[in-house]
């Protein structure tokens, strides 16, 4: 079939789904039908597209708005994984400069405070055993204040600052080590993405102010679960990007993760999540939130891109929960007929 061909039955098809002769409509469709197989695209943005050409044929809404809608919608699908890893480094960012003037602040009093207590003990008398052990204890006490701002610094160097869980530059590092130790002594590795449910909703709905109390609690159960990690494994909770959070095993372990997964996930719909005003006040109980999660390991298949490919079957795995009713947790399998597996509760 030639081009011209191709593109007269596409535009009968345009006809026969009541696209208007509208040029930015039918010029927009044929660029989506085509965008969507781009191999920089991936298949979770792919499946998106799909969506999106879906509603606009069976919704029929030519109008202004939906045009503007459809446009916002496409973009979101395609720079929001950039927007993803963006935000939390520009966060994290912004709150390793805040903390780092709190602690330039808390020095420079400490300072202060020392060249009054030296000069005091100068013009009084050098000589006096009473005093010289004044002033050591003084410098002394600085040099503990500064060993303690290293800590923190190295700490916030890979700490989020909102979940308390590792950052992403942190997850970065860790996998990267763990997938040596897997090509290197078959040690398995797995991982667990978690995803809070409709939390832009949630977001625009309590403020941001309320949605960051969700993320702490979300990353508090992820953060626990490290309990039920017997020893001899590693062990990493991060938040990976926004509302996205991650458990990563590697060691024996890893066979716990569905059950350890789907535990965090159970705690958390069971939770009664209170909406507070700044005062203290309820404003409203009995809130539920829910997660989906993905679950994938490390496979003997994959002849590179092992990292890539881990996460990306977690998401994987992650996109199906979320297209099947959410709140579920979810087990990709490599090489199998039946890809997906809803992980049953224990309970």
């Amino acid at each position: 079939m030639d081009s011209m061909q191709l593109y007269r039955e596409v535009m009968a098809l345009q006809d026969k789904a009541g696209v208007p002769l509208d040029t930015r409509w039918r010029s927009l469709l044929l660029y989506l039908r085509e965008v969507k197989d781009y191999t920089h695209l991936s298949d979770i943005q792919k499946m998106d597209i799909q969506t999106m050409m879906a509603s606009i044929y069976s919704s029929r809404d030519y109008s202004e708005e939906n045009l503007r809608r459809v446009l916002n919608d496409y973009r979101d699908c395609v720079v929001g994984q950039y927007k993803k890893k963006m935000d939390p480094l520009v966060s994290e960012a912004v709150g390793l400069i805040r903390e780092f003037q709190k602690i330039l602040s808390e020095r420079r009093g400490d300072i202060n405070s020392l060249e009054e207590t030296a000069l005091g003990i100068i013009e009084k008398s050098l000589d006096s055993p009473e005093q010289m052990d004044r002033l050591r204890e003084a410098f002394s006490r600085i040099k503990d204040f500064f060993v303690h701002d290293l800590r923190t610094l190295e700490n916030m160097a890979v700490r989020d600052a909102l979940t308390g869980l590792s950052n992403r530059g942190a997850f970065d590092d860790f996998m990267a080590s763990a997938v040596e130790d897997w090509k290197n002594s078959g040690r398995p590795l797995g991982l667990t993405m978690f995803d809070v449910d409709n939390f832009k909703k949630f977001n625009d709905t309590h403020g941001h102010r309320i949605g960051d109390q969700v993320l702490a609690l979300v990353a508090k159960q992820v953060r626990m679960a490290a309990d039920d990690v017997p020893p001899g494994n590693r062990l990493l909770t991060a938040r990976y990007g926004g509302e996205e959070m991650a458990l990563a095993i590697s060691g024996k372990g890893v066979s716990l993760l569905p059950k350890i997964s789907e535990n965090i996930r159970r705690n958390i719909r069971l939770f009664n999540f209170l909406i507070r005003d700044t005062d203290g006040n309820v404003l409203e109980s009995g809130v539920h939130i829910t997660v989906s999660a993905g679950i994938a390991a490390m496979s003997g298949a994959w002849t590179g891109m092992y990292l890539e490919n881990l996460i990306d079957c977690a998401d994987k795995a992650l996109y199906y929960a979320k297209h099947h009713g959410r709140d579920k947790t979810v087990m990709f399998r490599h090489n199998e007929k039946q890809s997906f597996v809803v992980v049953t509760p224990t309970d």
